[in-house]
């Protein structure tokens, strides 16, 4: 097992356990045996064992395919799906305030939305990360409400700011309907499931020096 691997493993194993909000002991559990194998001198396919055997692939899609605002990993989830996707010649470092904004607005006051939207599809769809968007800067709770066109026009500056390329396809869009919602949240939970799934991990197994020696 290559150190690449392992921390590929690592990143899985952390980010689907603070998903699953599994308590703070209960993560940790997997560090000690980690650490333990490691020490006792396990093979690299000892070591996988240990992050399938605390891991839970179907738990960790059903969760991230529901509501994340307000998830204390919320913000963590949406930039890394930022860099999902991109290859090894880029790198994204994020300064400054950025904060998540909902499409869909939180209340259906303007008649744009009232018009494409019933009180159920409002509750099903609002804290799904289909509807989130990063932005720069601090929240524009004036332009909560309005219409999609005027909330594209705030969005369109605020995204200026730091170029955040989930948030592109939402500018881009000529409306938000269901079906943009429902299209954006399968490919940002394929994204999501591609980066933390324990299950088949893209892991560079193939690079660097191991770390941990394959079995025979």
């Amino acid at each position: 097992m290559t150190e690449d691997e392992f921390i590929d493993l690592l990143e899985r194993i952390t980010y689907q356990n603070w998903i699953r909000r599994l308590a703070f002991t209960a993560r940790l559990t997997v560090y000690f045996q980690l650490i333990t194998a490691i020490r006792a001198g396990k093979s690299a396919d000892d070591i996988r064992a240990i992050f399938l055997s605390n891991a839970n692939d179907d738990e960790f899609r059903s969760l991230i395919d529901g509501e994340v605002y307000g998830r204390p990993f919320a913000q963590a989830v949406l930039l890394r799906l930022e860099e999902a996707d991109q290859d090894e010649s880029v790198t994204k470092d994020f300064g400054g305030k950025i904060t998540i904004e909902h499409v869909l607005p939180q209340a259906l006051k303007d008649d744009y939305w009232r018009e494409r939207f019933t009180d159920d599809d409002h509750r099903l769809w609002l804290h799904r990360l289909g509807n989130l968007a990063l932005l720069a800067g601090i929240k524009n709770y004036k332009a909560k409400f309005y219409s999609f066109d005027r909330k594209k026009e705030v969005f369109s500056r605020k995204n200026d700011k730091v170029s955040f390329d989930t948030t592109k396809p939402i500018l881009a869009a000529d409306e938000w309907t269901k079906d943009q919602l429902a299209s954006r949240q399968i490919d940002l939970v394929g994204r999501a499931v591609r980066v933390w799934s324990l299950a088949s991990p893209a892991a560079s197994a193939t690079t660097g020096q191991p770390l941990v020696a394959e079995s025979a």
